[in-house]
């Protein structure tokens, strides 16, 4: 029985901090499922649609079942995992944020080859913060285009 009643408080308290979840908890998280190669819950930090603009093409995503990300192809451009060097955030209300979020994609020596600034439009749902569209100047791909 009190295993039964502590799993039911850590689920409560899962739930619980990831409401109270701030944008920059948010993104570490998001980032920490990408590099986990973690497809299914990477999957559920997009609130769909999803407006992406990747080095001035402009994409529609509406289908929650195609994956935002590709990481067979993303491996290929000899990624092993991204850090994150900032995180900030531009606005916030209780419904939306504006976050500029700069990164660093590594190689198997630990060597950043490539680096980029995006910034990430994100709305608040039932579930916490989720990804709406995202904007990066410099071409960027998450093996899926």
């Amino acid at each position: 029985m009190k295993g039964v009643f502590l799993a039911i408080l850590l689920v409560a308290i899962a739930g619980k901090s990831l409401a109270a979840e701030t944008p920059t908890q948010f993104i570490e998280r998001y980032v920490s499922y990408f590099n986990n190669e973690d497809s299914a819950r990477y999957q559920t930090t997009f609130k769909f649609p999803v407006i992406s603009s990747k080095g001035g093409v402009l994409q529609v995503f509406s289908d929650p079942d195609v994956p935002m990300a590709n990481f067979d192809n993303i491996k290929k451009t000899g990624w092993v995992t991204s850090r994150i060097d900032s995180i900030k955030v531009l606005s916030e209300s209780s419904v939306a944020s504006l976050v500029e979020f700069s990164f660093s994609r590594m190689d198997s020596t630990g060597s950043p080859f490539f680096q980029s600034t995006g910034h990430y439009g994100l709305v608040s749902t039932d579930d916490g913060w989720k990804i709406q569209s995202w904007f990066f100047v410099k071409p960027i791909t998450v093996g899926n285009d």
